[in-house]
């Protein structure tokens, strides 16, 4: 009589559907973004060059600046995923949580592009982004104590994570000091994400690249 064959280990999930749920996700974004960004017929009626940069000027900058935040937290994402061994619910809500805060960004782009000399707009905005950098942080160590087998961090993720937390602490930053100068915030709007283009400021692995 034939022994019945030992049944096959179901291999785990992989992250595959996360990030086209990502990638979906702030493909809408972006296009909610660039919905926002109309310019009043009156301005070109004029036919100046100058009104039409005063008026459309700060929100074309302020959809350039959320732009690339949103686009390096996206490759970030894929980067991330690369480290995971599989995907489990404790991942998939991180990512969640992370879209959450990442759907705000339209809102607060066109609060700023309407206003970017009001500290309230600008605070918004820093307060907006601080939220996003803490929630990828937080998916980051989620994501890095899952590929681990001892479910701890290794010296390269925890090395990222550390300049997370203090990107995170710059935007934080932002908030109040917007009420102080809104030139400071913006100062740091523009320098955390030009941080990223210097991949000796973000190690990661070769290998995940």
């Amino acid at each position: 009589m034939d022994k019945a064959a030992p049944p096959v280990a179901e291999k785990p999930p992989g992250t595959g559907r996360i990030e086209t749920f990502v990638d979906g996700v702030v493909a809408i974004l972006i296009t909610i973004m660039i919905l926002e960004l109309k310019i009043p017929a009156a301005v070109f009626s004029q036919g100046r060059i100058e009104d039409v940069l005063a008026e459309f000027g700060p929100k074309l900058a302020v959809y350039v600046l959320s732009f690339v935040v949103l686009a390096i937290m996206l490759l970030n994402h894929h980067v991330l995923m690369r480290a995971a061994t599989r995907t489990t619910n404790t991942l998939y809500w991180w990512t969640a949580n992370l879209l959450f805060w990442m759907s705000l960004i339209p809102l607060s782009t066109a609060a700023l592009g309407d206003a970017p000399r009001q500290p309230l707009a600008v605070a918004f905005y820093g307060a907006v982004l601080t939220a996003n950098s803490v929630s990828f942080t937080m998916l980051h160590r989620c994501t890095a104590c899952l590929g681990d087998a001892d479910g701890k961090l290794d010296d390269i993720h925890r090395a990222i994570i550390k300049k997370d937390w203090f990107f995170s602490s710059l935007y934080a930053a932002s908030v109040p000091l917007a009420f102080v100068s809104v030139y400071a915030s913006m100062a740091i709007f523009l320098i955390v994400p030009a941080v990223y283009f210097f991949p000796e400021f973000v190690p990661w692995p070769r290998s995940w690249r």
